[in-house]
């Protein structure tokens, strides 16, 4: 499935245990995970036959790792290493899941150019954030309860919480990504 590169970090190991956990909830369901298809992007990640707009994706290493120094060089700070860690390992579509019982949608990359997508999106996150003079948080997911409710890592202290587009976080749901990771639960959505 995703082999892991030889020398991982505890974000790495939890991110790739929890895509070997997705693969295995569809494989017990007899489906695959599917994402929307994207004519312009070659994402390594898709890995079957495209059906009324969707395409069956499998977890694949990202050889070279996302690189953030453009990011941090723009922004002229430092993203948290359990982010930087969390986007730069595979490339994968995003991850339906489950944290105490509380649906959500996991953010992850498919591509290169999806890469520079959420660069965009980081920086104009975290200028939004300075502009209101909130905490820096780096997003990493939604929720699926409020379209308007993001799960994010606090770029300080690490924790991942829950805030509203343009609020601080508001609740802590694990003192760091590899345990958010850890007590993440598989979804299996079937293909619409």
């Amino acid at each position: 499935m995703c082999a892991a590169p030889t020398s991982i970090s505890p974000i790495q190991s939890s991110l790739a245990a929890l895509h070997e956990r997705y693969q295995q909830a569809y494989e017990a369901a007899g489906l695959n995970p599917q994402t929307e298809y994207i004519d312009e992007w070659d994402a390594p990640c898709y890995a079957g036959e495209l059906r009324f707009g969707m395409i069956p994706w499998r977890a694949v290493p990202q050889r070279p790792p996302l690189d953030f120094t453009g990011i941090e060089q723009g922004l002229e700070s430092q993203l948290h290493e359990q982010v930087k860690a969390f986007y730069g390992m595979f490339y994968a579509a995003d991850l339906h899941l489950s944290f105490d019982g509380h649906p959500l949608t996991l953010s992850q990359i498919l591509c290169t150019e999806d890469g520079d997508r959420l660069a965009r999106n980081l920086i104009a996150h975290v200028l939004m954030k300075r502009k209101l003079q909130q905490g820096i948080t780096l997003f990493i997911g939604t929720s699926e309860e409020s379209e308007d409710l993001i799960i994010s890592v606090d770029n300080l202290s690490g924790e991942v919480g829950l805030e509203y587009a343009g609020k601080p976080q508001h609740e802590v749901l694990a003192p760091d990504l590899a345990t958010f990771l850890d007590r993440a639960q598989p979804r299996v959505v079937s293909p619409q």
